[in-house]
């Protein structure tokens, strides 16, 4: 094999071991939740890393804690692929315009995370948590 084809294959397959799918992401958002089960309120608040932004009392004495986060970003699109031309009245200089064809605009992509502590008697029980952007946050 040659000396050039086996550098590529070792570069490639270097810069593919730094990255996470999403499932392996969510694994370890997960993961850093479960730690955190059975701690006291004060603990749970200090490695969740601020307050919560909503808490309920329930009937039953529990009290849930909820985290939201909002992780938006904006997608730069793509700019048109060519220019044709439209309009006019010949293949030379007959008029008509010049208009952007293909690409898209930028867009704005909302990835937003809810984490939700269940405590009872001062420890946090259970937790549940939502979002495409959970990935992305770290408590």
């Amino acid at each position: 094999m040659p000396r050039r084809i086996w550098m590529a294959m070792v570069l490639l397959l270097l810069s593919q071991a730094g990255c996470a799918t999403k499932e392996e992401r969510e694994a370890v958002f997960d993961n850093r939740l479960r730690e955190m089960a059975g701690t006291p309120e004060a603990a749970l608040l200090n490695g969740m890393g601020r307050i919560p932004d909503n808490s309920y009392q329930l009937e039953d004495g529990s009290k849930v804690l909820q985290w939201r986060w909002d992780t938006s970003y904006i997608d730069p699109g793509m700019p048109p692929l060519y220019y044709g031309r439209f309009g006019g009245w010949g293949r030379g200089w007959g008029g008509g315009m010049w208009m952007p064809m293909g690409g898209f605009p930028p867009t704005l992509v909302r990835q937003g995370c809810i984490v939700e502590w269940t405590m009872v008697g001062g420890a946090a029980q259970g937790y549940r948590w939502q979002g495409a952007g959970c990935a992305k946050v770290s408590p």
